[in-house]
């Protein structure tokens, strides 16, 4: 049975019981180009019969081309040879790309019809499937090496107090802090895990109305100053700032990129992180700056990624999550926002998002 004959059977079973009331070959593409899938077909002499919107699209093809032969247009050198294979083994089902869609993959099944002479194509793209497996793998490998840190102190450190060390007071007070930290840092950890798990899975609920945030921002510096004292924060915002949020997604951006100022921006030479604010057309343009040692240009848009790290040794001594701009860049996002960085002068960082206007 042809793949074509195997679509017609099933339209069946869901019409009315007429006989006569069976989709063509043009039905049948329509339908499968509703769910974007492209349908191809080809004659005895290799030329197009038919083709569907998708598969024009996936391969840079027209109606024009309908009536060519099927090597002359057909620029994918993967799909021309699934093409002559099939004819020999009745069917073929490959992964291919390097179609005129770009990067994209495509998983495509060919058949041969041998009553009606004609080879049929079905192409999927799966580009996106592979694409999140591709983060999920990634992810679970960089969540992974993550825990491994602090789970292998914790441990160490408890083994040492099962040994003895708790017969020694300063001893069993230096593990036990360590402990204490790496719990800490556990519990950090999971918690903004959670929390970018819940964001990405669109499962975030968000009440965006107009917000006076000057309170909020001088609610988060604060308290931040609170558990970092020997850090200036310098506040330069108008009382009132109104602008479309929702209030704890924005007190969560404003704490993530000033915690992100501390640990990384702040040097022997300069402890001072500046908040400021400022009108970019309908929109109000955050800005948290330091005076650090810089993110090499190469690396600037890579922040944002999940558990990723600007790889200077001036910073990596200083353990993070990796995942607080992840979560600034999809909260900003959620609230119709754009997110970035640049070089501040002379040097350091200028981190920024902006937030659409009352």
């Amino acid at each position: 049975m042809s793949f074509l004959d195997f679509f017609k059977k099933k339209e069946i079973s869901f019409q009315q019981p007429e006989p006569t009331n069976i989709r063509s070959a043009r039905d049948l593409s329509g339908i499968l180009n509703s769910v974007g899938v492209g349908l191809i077909i080809i004659d005895e002499n290799d030329c197009l019969l038919e083709l569907n919107e998708s598969s024009m699209g996936y391969l840079g093809l027209s109606e024009n081309t309908i009536g060519s032969k099927a090597v002359e247009v057909i620029k994918s050198v993967d799909l021309i040879n699934l093409i002559k294979q099939v004819k020999e083994s009745i069917n073929q089902v490959e992964e291919i790309s390097g179609t005129h869609a770009g990067d994209k993959n495509f998983l495509v099944s060919a058949t041969y019809d041998e009553e009606n002479h004609e080879t049929q194509i079905v192409m999927m793209d799966t580009t996106r499937s592979n694409t999140l497996e591709n983060v999920r793998r990634d992810f679970i490998t960089n969540l992974s090496h993550e825990l491994r840190t602090p789970v292998s102190v914790i441990r160490a450190n408890s083994e040492s107090l099962i040994d003895g060390a708790l017969e020694d007071e300063e001893a069993a007070k230096k593990f036990s802090t360590a402990i204490l930290k790496n719990a800490e840092k556990l519990t950090l950890l999971l918690s903004n895990i959670l929390n970018l798990s819940t964001i990405e899975s669109g499962e975030y609920s968000l009440d965006i109305r107009s917000t006076n945030v000057t309170p909020v921002i001088n609610n988060a510096v604060s308290n931040l100053k609170e558990a970092n004292p020997n850090v200036d924060i310098q506040v330069t915002i108008k009382e009132d700032l109104m602008v479309m949020c929702d209030i704890q997604a924005f007190e969560q951006i404003m704490t993530n990129l000033i915690e992100n100022g501390i640990k990384y921006g702040l040097t022997d030479k300069s402890n001072t992180l500046s908040i400021g604010a400022k009108p970019v057309g309908q929109k109000i343009r955050f800005e948290i700056e330091d005076k650090g040692h810089g993110i090499p240009p190469e690396e600037r848009k890579r922040v944002f990624e999940r558990f990723y790290r600007v790889q200077e040794k001036e910073v990596l001594a200083n353990n993070g999550t990796g995942l607080g701009l992840s979560i600034v860049k999809n909260l900003v996002h959620l609230m119709d926002g754009s997110v970035g960085n640049e070089q501040a002068h002379p040097t350091g960082t200028i981190f920024w998002f902006t937030l659409n206007i009352d």
